[in-house]
C-alpha cells in the first residue's frame, strides 16, 4: 500500500530525542522514561534517537552523527513487515490534521489525520536491544476512531 504522504528527515539530533506532537499542542508533552525508546501521552511522543555525539572520536575533523526519521501518513493499517521491530504502540491526538517533527534544533511540519491516529513506531529488526538509541525509526499514522 502507498502511503498517503511520507517525510524523511536525516540529521545530527544533538539532543538525542525526536518530539513528535500537534503543530499547535495544547498540553504538556511526556518526560523522558528512563530505559524506554518512547515515552508518550495522548499530546505526543519523545522518542530516543542516535545522538550527534555518538561517534568514535573527536579527534581531527570528524562529523557529526546522523539518525533518520521517516513518517508515514496511511490510509490504514499495514502487516507487519519482517524486517522491522515494533517498539511502541498507542493513540495520538492531532486536532488540527499536522503534526510537528523534530528537536530544538528544528522541526518539519507532516501531514495527520484530524482527530486521533493510531501511532505505530519501528525499527530495523536486525536492531538488538541494547543501551543504545536507533539511529533510525519509521512511525506510522493511521486513522482511528
Amino acid at each position: 500500500m502507498q502511503p498517503l504522504a511520507t517525510t524523511c528527515i536525516r540529521r545530527p539530533f544533538h539532543w538525542g530525542i525526536v518530539v513528535i506532537t500537534d503543530v499547535e499542542p495544547d498540553h504538556q508533552i511526556p518526560d523522558v522514561e528512563p530505559g524506554k525508546i518512547v515515552s508518550w501521552n495522548e499530546h505526543g511522543i519523545v522518542a530516543l534517537i542516535r545522538h550527534a555525539q555518538d561517534i568514535d572520536s573527536f579527534e581531527d575533523e570528524f562529523d557529526w552523527a546522523e539518525a533518520q526519521v521517516v513518517v508515514r501518513l496511511l490510509a490504514e493499517a499495514e502487516a507487519p513487515s519482517p524486517d522491522r521491530r515494533e517498539v511502541f504502540r498507542g493513540r495520538l491526538i492531532t486536532p488540527r490534521g499536522r503534526i510537528s517533527i523534530g528537536d530544538a534544533d528544528g522541526d518539519v511540519i507532516h501531514p495527520a489525520h484530524e482527530g486521533w491516529n493510531e501511532l505505530v513506531v519501528t525499527v530495523a529488526s536486525d536492531i538488538a536491544d541494547s543501551d543504545l538509541p536507533p539511529d533510525e525509526l519509521r512511525i506510522d499514522l493511521i486513522p482511528t476512531a
